[in-house]
């Protein structure tokens, strides 16, 4: 429970900061419009995702499962090729990106050229945290997290208070990360050979690199359904985006914890389970209170707010047992079918996302394929997976031979 929690928490304020960042930015320089460039870049963080679930965590089950010291180091150097090369493509198009939603390109360019070359930092960032993950240095990784938080977050406000130019202070703020970064980098780096072996890592994270490459497509198109009906939506999905958000990203600490402990022959699904179950409702009742809390501040239509903030709050409810069942699925039974179920259900919720004309469109996806998943989930843990001690099993042998 209290790895859980660490990990959690780090991975909270690692998310939440730049979430305040955007707020009191918004404040700050006096103009609401700021924050919303959260949202436009929102679905960039399917791109880090990816990166991260190829070159980090999957890399570091590939090193656990073959026993390959080298695999790490060498993944971590092909992330920062890849998250160089793929997040320049954003940066590059940058005005046609924003105009692709309907926005001011203008007034919004500065802040998104900021939010995508954040996200770059925080991809690469982000794959060398995983190697603390699963050398079991939780307080380790939580520490490198706090100071790159708050760096991130003091130097930009700080920086803007006094000079009251935004520019200014994105520009420090990005070299000041930009330099930590690479404190980091030099001061853990280990020799390595490079070769072509982080492709290997993909099998262990085929599930959640393709899907989030069906989440990428949901956002930018989702979204921008969203956004063409009416500001009050915006504005109340904005908000409640920025109160469930951190949240979200925190309970990818499950799925952490889970993987380490699979691979690493540990893994106890019944306490497992239940703590999971624990650390979900306080993160489900965190915000909750956020936005009771914010909504007046934010100006926001409650009633909008909540409708939005109920999809979430659902969805959250059934994360922790599907995600386990996920997990054992694709690194103990089979990956290939893990990732045909994985791409079903990404590809219902896409469907749903952009062809439902209402500006809850994404959050009627991402419900459906939560319920989905539920049965499904539940129907292989019932007909192919047996509790023997508090521990998952494989009830044919033979089953274990699909990998």
């Amino acid at each position: 429970m209290k790895r859980l929690f660490r990990i959690g928490a780090g991975l909270f304020f690692y998310s939440i900061i730049p979430i305040l960042s955007w707020l009191l930015l918004a404040i700050i320089l006096n103009d609401s419009r700021i924050s919303n460039a959260f949202s436009i870049t929102y679905a960039l963080q399917f791109v880090w995702a990816i990166l991260v679930y190829l070159f980090g965590s999957g890399a570091n089950i590939y090193k656990e499962k073959k026993k390959d010291d080298n695999a790490v180091w060498n993944s971590i150097f092909w992330g920062v090729i890849f998250s160089v090369v793929i997040f320049s493509i954003p940066l590059i198009f940058v005005d046609n990106y924003i105009a692709f939603f309907g926005q001011d390109v203008e007034f919004y360019r500065i802040f998104v050229i900021y939010s995508i070359i954040l996200f770059f930092l925080q991809t690469v960032f982000s794959i060398l945290i995983q190697k603390f993950y699963f050398e079991d240095k939780e307080k380790t990784a939580n520490l490198y997290l706090i100071i790159y938080n708050l760096l991130n977050f003091s130097i930009l406000i700080l920086t803007c208070l006094i000079t009251k130019k935004a520019w200014i202070g994105i520009l420090v703020t990005l070299l000041i990360l930009f330099i930590y970064i690479l404190f980091l980098f030099i001061k853990e780096f280990k020799k390595f050979k490079i070769n072509f072996k982080f492709i290997y890592s993909f099998k262990y994270e085929s599930a959640n690199i393709l899907s989030s490459i069906f989440m990428l497509l949901i956002y930018l198109f989702g979204f921008k359904n969203a956004f063409s009906a009416g500001p009050e939506y915006l504005l109340a999905l904005n908000f409640v985006t920025l109160c469930t958000d951190s949240q979200w990203d925190s309970l990818k600490a499950i799925s952490i914890t889970t993987k380490v402990d699979i691979s690493k022959q540990r893994l106890k699904y019944n306490k497992h389970l239940k703590d999971s179950y624990i650390y979900c409702l306080c993160i489900i009742a965190l915000s909750v209170v956020m936005v009771f809390s914010l909504f007046s501040l934010y100006g926001v239509v409650l009633e909008i707010a909540l409708i939005y903030l109920s999809f979430n709050v659902f969805d959250m409810f059934l994360h922790p047992y599907k995600t386990l069942i996920e997990i054992y699925t694709q690194l103990e039974y089979s990956s290939t079918i893990n990732t045909i179920i994985a791409l079903s259900l990404k590809f219902i919720r896409f469907l749903l996302s952009i062809l439902i004309l209402s500006p809850f469109c994404t959050e009627f996806g991402q419900v459906t394929q939560g319920i989905l998943g539920f049965i499904i989930y539940l129907i292989i843990r019932l007909t192919l997976y047996k509790n023997i001690e508090g521990k998952l099993k494989i009830k044919s042998l033979k089953a274990n031979k699909i990998k």
